[in-house]
């Protein structure tokens, strides 16, 4: 021991020498914060119709033509006449209901009904039913916290099996670029106070 105390102020410079060539070593370092993580996310939402709308059709075009056959004429005697005109009639006053479905895919059907009387195309009956797809997009983007300056309080107590025989409370700081410097008081049962300092870097290891 007593060979070692006269090189301690030389040790303790060169602790410092060494010191102070990492924190210019690594003052160039600039923090760096993660970019911001973007999420992509599409959903599909669907929305059902179902309505029924009555409209009125109207007629573009007015034309006679007379189809062919035999009851599409007067007749000759009396007795014709009156039978052609009823049949003529009984079509004309029978009420006709047509209905025709058409399919949008997977989507649904739309119902298409006419009804004709009187020779006239009357109300036009459309049922929906069918789902609109609607694709939404939703983006979420994480930012990574920035780094920030900490502090800590803590201590250390060292000893063997036999007793303890040192506590060293002290306080640890870590800069944001992940420097931590260290300082503590060493307190000895005996009395006898130690006084350390200390410096750490972060060592990052390539995936």
């Amino acid at each position: 021991m007593k060979k070692i105390k006269p090189y301690i102020n030389y040790i303790l410079i060169g602790v410092l020498v060494l010191i102070i060539l990492l924190q210019r070593s690594c003052s160039g370092d600039k923090v760096v914060v993660a970019d911001p993580k973007v999420e992509i996310k599409y959903d599909t939402v669907y929305k059902h119709v179902h309505d029924t709308i009555q409209n009125t059709v109207h007629h573009t075009v007015h034309d006679t033509v007379k189809p062919d056959g035999p009851e599409y004429t007067s007749g000759e005697h009396i007795d014709t006449c009156r039978a052609r005109f009823n049949y003529l009639l009984k079509q004309h006053i029978v009420r006709r209901v047509y209905k025709d479905t058409l399919k949008l895919d997977s989507l649904g059907t739309i119902v298409v009904i006419d009804t004709v009387w009187l020779n006239k195309l009357g109300k036009r009956t459309k049922i929906y039913d069918y789902k609109t797809p609607f694709v939404t997009k939703t983006v979420t983007i994480t930012k990574e916290k920035e780094p920030v300056r900490q502090l800590y309080v803590g201590g250390n107590i060292f000893g063997d099996k036999n007793a303890l025989q040192l506590l060293t409370p002290g306080v640890l700081y870590k800069t944001k670029k992940d420097h931590i410097y260290q300082a503590n008081v060493g307190v000895n049962f005996d009395g006898t106070l130690t006084y350390g300092v200390g410096a750490y870097w972060k060592i990052s290891f390539k995936k």
